[in-house]
């Protein structure tokens, strides 16, 4: 869905079919019948507070509601041997 700059929805669009303008509101063209696809809301990133339930922008480190302190990313897909990761200097089993 595209917004205006100002953040509002749009009032019209333009059949793809027969480049008639229409109301934003309208399921299916008034001249040639054209079903528009429905609209999809845009995906937010959002995490939900294990403790209180309350959803949560992606990037909150603690929670809003309840003060819930999310835990860091684990850096999963990261390989073995790194810095502080298995194998890796100061992580388990690798040098000191």
């Amino acid at each position: 869905m595209c917004f205006a700059s100002d953040g509002t929805k749009p009032t019209n669009k333009k059949c793809p079919k027969c480049n008639l303008k229409q109301d934003y509101a309208n399921k299916k063209c008034t001249e040639c019948g054209f079903e528009f696809p429905p609209e999809e809301e845009p995906k937010r990133r959002q995490k939900e507070c294990p403790e209180c339930g309350l959803e949560q922008p992606f990037t909150n480190r603690t929670c809003s509601e309840c003060g819930f302190a999310f835990p860091r990313a684990t850096g999963i897909g990261k390989k073995p041997g790194g810095p502080g990761g298995p194998g890796g200097p100061g992580g388990p089993g690798g040098p000191k």
